[in-house]
């Protein structure tokens, strides 16, 4: 059963962001909706000391988050989520500073173009170019994790594809929270949950999807990597929530990379909202991101090792 945090947040996300989102017509008021995210300051608490430092990777911005405590080799590179048509930095970083502080890491947060201003591929491209920088520059595949929510998650499965096809080394793992991975809408549970997702309505998700596209196939596994070949990329671990219209996004891309014979840990969180984990005060969130935590030392304590 869901904390009664979990229920009281699910309650306040459906009357100030996805009722909200139900009488927006285009862009602009989605981006006005979503900035609302960041007066939830009592569910997101960043962690203390919680910095971020401008750079340029590959002629793409990034801000590298920062805790204030030393740190290990590690570097999560994150790519966040609003449907590749908004950004909630504030949100974002805090979700990234609490996993870098878990794990010793330094965060990396890729500031990538946004529809419809810059539609596919944009968004793809820039988060190839980051992580293809990042090798450039000496950094270890072994101590690199990619990390993402929503249509951030689709960009960490769309930059390991490509980084296979191109000869790149995949990273040590990747963490995808609520990943977007069906532009087609073809999951029962877009269908199925309409009505309960307290995040999104149909309607929102139908817009910023169209925005990204411009008019492009969604069945293209670059789009839609659920339809990709899945074959030989990094461990996976995937939260989800339970009550959220994407859930099927996750389910079938669990089952996608098993048959595919990779590695993927799936856990699928009863009555919980799309990227829950973004809500520190909730005591799931606090579970997720310590299981996240405990997975990405995993893999990069084994990579650091070598092989056996």
């Amino acid at each position: 059963m869901p904390s009664w945090r979990a229920l009281a947040l699910n309650k306040l996300l459906y009357r100030a962001m996805r009722s909200r989102f139900a009488r927006c017509n285009d862009v602009h008021a989605l981006r006005a909706t979503i900035s609302g995210l960041d007066k939830l300051g009592n569910y997101i608490l960043p962690p203390s000391g919680l910095d971020s430092v401008a750079d340029q990777l590959g002629g793409v911005p990034c801000d590298w988050v920062l805790t204030g405590r030393s740190v290990s080799e590690k570097v999560i590179l994150y790519f966040h989520g609003g449907g590749f048509c908004l950004r909630s930095p504030g949100v974002h970083g805090a979700l990234l500073g609490r996993l870098a502080e878990a794990t010793n890491a330094r965060g990396l947060m890729v500031d990538y173009r946004l529809a419809p201003e810059f539609p596919y591929p944009a968004a793809v491209n820039d988060c190839l170019s980051v992580y293809q920088t990042l090798l450039d520059q000496g950094m270890v595949p072994g101590q690199l994790i990619l990390a993402g929510d929503s249509a951030g998650g689709n960009l960490v499965l769309t930059t390991m594809m490509q980084a296979r096809e191109q000869g790149l080394p995949q990273p040590a793992a990747a963490i995808l929270l609520s990943p977007a991975t069906d532009m087609a809408l073809n999951g029962e549970s877009a269908f199925l949950l309409r009505e309960q997702d307290p995040f999104f309505d149909l309607g929102a998700l139908l817009l910023m999807r169209n925005c990204y596209l411009n008019g492009h196939m969604p069945c293209d596994p670059l789009v839609s990597p659920c339809y990709g070949d899945l074959h030989d990329l990094a461990p996976m671990m995937i939260h989800v929530g339970a009550l959220e219209m994407l859930q099927d996004d996750s389910v079938r891309l669990a089952a996608q990379v098993r048959r595919h014979g990779g590695v993927v840990d799936l856990t699928i969180w009863p009555g919980l909202a799309h990227v829950f984990p973004l809500f520190y005060q909730l005591p799931e969130a606090r579970e997720a991101i310590s299981r996240i935590a405990d997975f990405i030392v995993h893999h990069t304590d084994h990579a650091a090792l070598g092989p056996d």
